[in-house]
């Protein structure tokens, strides 16, 4: 069957309601599984708008009560909290299976790209590494993302009504949609969401691993231990994890990097799909170049990134090349066998060569990685396109990076 036949078929029947879904002719099942993060870890005491300047949150509000639908449905007159938004606290994660992978004492974590709002993109993904590698795969949304974020920031409607006012804020913006408007005006109004959200998804993946080893997760064996396929953002994320290992889950876990694995200073993320110029230019300024004065003013970010969290001090290094090599190197050489990496030609958004080199460690033997050049037009945040006039191209694309993933989580050389 060819990717585009396969998309179709498994994008009608997925849902993340329904607790068990039989995809026939495809002989594989999607269970749905409720889970709840625990936000106290993530979110320190306060609320996001608590180390604002007095001055800049005077000027927010000033700014939100004259623009509608930006204080409805995105800052809600910046009075409620991120770590009170129920969508993203309690929601439920989904995983694929087949007859085989059913008896596998592993199973592949699938990570996603940033500002993602539906699964159907991946559905493919996950179909081919579970018949590929025999693993069950789990599609776990990171904080904020796909149907942990609130149903409005999806509405198109209200969403270009919010991209109108922000174009009339900030005229020089560039790539600002519909699409992108959610996330640009909440990271760049609050960076720090940036670290919040990626910790809250770091300690609920850790969650999720302690659930599988202990037996918690029903079509999963107990002991099960959790592999990592990573694209994107999630790859940013996957790293940590493996660089961190929290509380030994990830001991013998495989990782690998599609499309991902730079350092933010790296990250080329101005697109309409994912963030907006003001917003990329606002992330980078406060990580990259003045995030040492930022910790040195900001009480509660400063509480989160203590020297003893392995996660927040590996989080760090993962924001600046330069700043974060020695740390990156020392790590990376622990798990140098465990790890690879696969990048995109002519990835604007993950430049494979700074993917390469952030991908550098302190042992001899290097990182698997490969770059792929696909025989068709692709984007980074659409590498396979849904066209039925480059079907055939696809369907080799598609096959050649998966064949990858799929041979190195069996452990093929």
């Amino acid at each position: 069957m060819s990717f585009l036949d396969l998309y179709s078929n498994l994008k009608e029947h997925f849902n993340t309601v329904d607790p068990i879904i039989d995809i026939n002719g495809h002989d594989v099942r999607v269970t749905n599984h409720p889970f709840i993060s625990d936000t106290s870890r993530a979110f320190p005491e306060g609320d996001e708008y608590s180390e604002l300047n007095p001055l800049v949150k005077a000027l927010m509000k000033y700014y939100l009560s004259q623009n509608e639908f930006s204080d409805r449905y995105l800052m809600k007159r910046l009075n409620t909290p991120d770590s009170t938004v129920e969508e993203n606290n309690s929601f439920t994660f989904s995983m694929m299976s087949d007859e085989k992978a059913a008896n596998s004492d592993t199973a592949i974590l699938l990570l996603h790209g940033l500002n993602e709002r539906g699964w159907e993109k991946y559905l493919p993904w996950a179909h081919r590494l579970v018949k590929l590698t025999g693993q069950p795969v789990i599609l776990f949304p990171h904080a904020f993302h796909m149907h942990r974020a609130p149903k409005c920031w999806s509405d198109f409607r209200l969403m270009k009504e919010i991209s109108n006012e922000r174009k009339v804020l900030l005229p020089a913006v560039e790539m600002s949609s519909p699409i992108n408007v959610a996330i640009s005006s909440r990271l760049q109004f609050v960076p720090q969401r940036f670290v919040y959200s990626g910790l809250q998804t770091i300690y609920d993946i850790t969650k999720l691993a302690q659930m599988a080893q202990e037996g918690e997760i029903a079509g999963l064996k107990p002991g099960t231990k959790l592999n990592i396929f990573g694209y994107s953002i999630g790859a940013f994320i996957a790293q940590i994890v493996m660089m961190s290992n929290p509380l030994g889950l990830f001991n013998s876990s495989k990782c690998v990097l599609f499309c991902g694995g730079t350092t933010l200073d790296r990250m080329e993320p101005t697109n309409k799909y994912i963030l907006d110029s003001e917003a990329a230019g606002a992330l980078k300024d406060f990580y990259v170049h003045r995030l040492e004065q930022n910790l040195a003013t900001d009480d509660r970010l400063r509480a989160l990134f203590s020297p003893d969290a392995g996660e927040t001090f590996l989080f760090k290094s993962m924001l600046s090349h330069d700043a974060g090599l020695i740390a990156r190197k020392r790590h990376l050489a622990k798990i140098r066998d465990r790890i690879c990496g696969i990048a995109l030609d002519k990835d604007l958004v993950m430049p494979p060569w700074a993917i390469g080199e952030a991908l550098a460690s302190d042992h001899p033997r290097e990182i698997s990685f490969d770059t792929v050049d696909l025989d068709y037009d692709y984007t980074h945040e659409n590498p396979f396109p849904i066209l039925t006039k480059i079907r055939d191209k696809v369907d080799d694309g598609f096959s050649a990076v998966f064949s990858k993933a799929a041979s190195f989580f069996n452990g093929a050389e």
